[in-house]
């Protein structure tokens, strides 16, 4: 006599299938995370390693760079045109520096992440200023970005681009530590100690303004000056939609967000920070004492 599942024991062999199905996804899930999140750590503690690599060639740590006359760009309707942001609520038009690899790091109008390109093996890019070259080293697999756009205006700005499409960055500098042009630190500065600093963080990120074609607080790696690559907000906020994300810091990994630290190390700091211990950690010189324990 043939022997075949009866239609009671499919359901049951279904059902516990589902459930075993269900039990493991969330494990895949959670390990899937956790190396996308130790890549990021990675993606940090190799710009951290470029940051001490730029200070000890030029005795400088490299600053957010800033707008001059020579930032200009070739549009794609041939004349050359500055780069800027028309921010609508706070009624004014942020002219942003280029990426520039001839005047050295005193005139860099370039970002600090466009300085670090000749040491993380992206000098090609600096030199011929591939503004839309995609740098994964900037960029968190977990918040998987689209890809670079052309700016279009929106409720919140408009944006001059020349045009093109700009790589964009996840990871803002630490603005008292990479301030704009013409300031400039070298580690020396950093009275508080390099391991009571941070210098690069994942910067706040809400789905619903920082699309592929929008500028606002989001500008791009090769130009300088901006929100978009510096940050010194006193919070930290998971990536949604409607955060605080105007100069504060953020991931897509939910409870907190990756630092790196000025001595190369990388740590995950949580949402639940003291603002005073945060502030302590982003202020280069003021003076705090074993801050850096309350991360621990």
């Amino acid at each position: 006599m043939k022997r075949g599942f009866t239609l009671i024991e499919l359901l049951v062999s279904i059902g516990i299938i589902s459930v075993l199905a269900g039990l493991l996804l969330p494990a895949v899930q959670g390990a899937r995370e956790a190396a996308r999140r130790m890549q990021c750590g990675s993606n940090l503690r190799q710009l951290g390693l470029a940051i001490h690599q730029h200070e000890l060639q030029f005795r400088r740590i490299p600053n957010n760079g800033g707008n001059t006359p020579q930032s200009l760009i070739a549009s794609v309707a041939g004349p050359q045109v500055p780069i800027r942001t028309e921010d609508f609520e706070a009624n004014q038009t942020y002219r942003w520096g280029i990426g520039n690899p001839r005047p050295g790091p005193a005139g860099q109008s370039g970002s600090w992440a466009y300085s670090l390109l000749p040491f993380i093996e992206q000098n090609t890019a600096f030199q011929e200023v591939l503004f839309q070259s995609i740098q994964p080293l900037y960029l968190c697999p977990s918040r998987a970005r689209p890809a670079p756009a052309v700016p279009i205006d929106n409720d919140l700005g408009r944006y001059e681009s020349g045009g093109w499409a700009w790589s964009k960055t996840d990871y803002c500098g630490n603005a008292r530590v990479t301030p704009n042009m013409p300031l400039r630190l070298r580690f020396a500065d950093v009275r508080d100690g390099l391991s009571q600093t941070f210098a690069i963080g994942e910067k706040a990120y809400d789905r619903s303004i920082h699309t592929a074609t929008s500028w606002y607080w989001d500008e791009p790696i090769f130009s300088g000056g901006s929100k978009g690559t510096a940050r010194a907000g006193l919070r930290i906020s998971p990536d949604g939609n409607g955060i605080a994300f105007k100069d504060n810091w953020g991931s897509a990994h939910g409870d907190g967000a990756q630092f790196a630290i000025s001595d190369g190390a990388v740590k995950f700091v949580t949402r639940e920070i003291d603002w005073e211990v945060m502030r302590g950690l982003l202020t280069p010189d003021g003076g705090e004492i074993n801050i850096n324990e309350a991360l621990e």
